[in-house]
């Protein structure tokens, strides 16, 4: 991959980390944060996010058509990617003043930076070890990680029932309901 291309890939990796941190509402959670609508995440709602996100991997890997050779690269790229979501994310105090809920979206942001460049890394390890038409398939679920637009292309789905503004239109934006 070319340079461009790579740093093109990193800072779209870093671009989506800072959304989805400063995206993240702030409220205390056993988990990564509250599930929808502002609710704590239960265990049981961690085990279905932790299930679908063992059934997206599982798909890839079968789209990518893995060969043994490539296990030890896959398996480290697929750790990686939980360790995305490893419930490291704690929220302020409830009562938390404007000046540390920007400070907690702030750390929240670098925190997320990091670990989308670890996974950028452990992407660029899978990529090696790939062959050329696993690497263009590889980039075409990177670019299209939800299945392209409205869930096309053969990916992991779609916007369900999501409506237009996707899963995340619901979250008023990501800084304190400002739109």
């Amino acid at each position: 991959m070319k340079s461009i291309t790579r740093s093109k890939l990193a800072t779209a990796f870093v671009a989506a980390g800072l959304a989805f941190a400063a995206a993240l509402p702030a409220a205390a959670s056993p988990g990564f944060g509250p599930g929808m609508g502002g609710r704590e995440m239960t265990p049981e709602m961690q085990e279905r996010m932790q299930s679908r996100m063992q059934a997206r991997l599982d798909k890839m890997a079968n789209r990518l058509e893995i060969k043994a050779s490539q296990q030890d690269a896959w398996q480290a790229y697929a750790k990686v990617h939980k360790d995305m979501f490893d419930g490291s994310m704690k929220a302020p105090a409830k009562d938390a003043d404007a000046a540390t809920l920007a400070r907690h979206r702030a750390d929240m942001a670098a925190k997320m930076a990091q670990k989308l460049a670890t996974h950028a890394d452990a992407t660029a390890k899978l990529q090696s070890a790939l062959t050329p038409e696993q690497a263009k398939t590889l980039a075409d679920m990177t670019r299209h990680p939800m299945g392209g637009r409205h869930g096309k292309h053969g990916g992991f789905g779609g916007r369900g029932d999501h409506g237009h503004r996707g899963m995340m239109g619901s979250m008023g934006g990501g800084m304190g309901g400002m739109r």
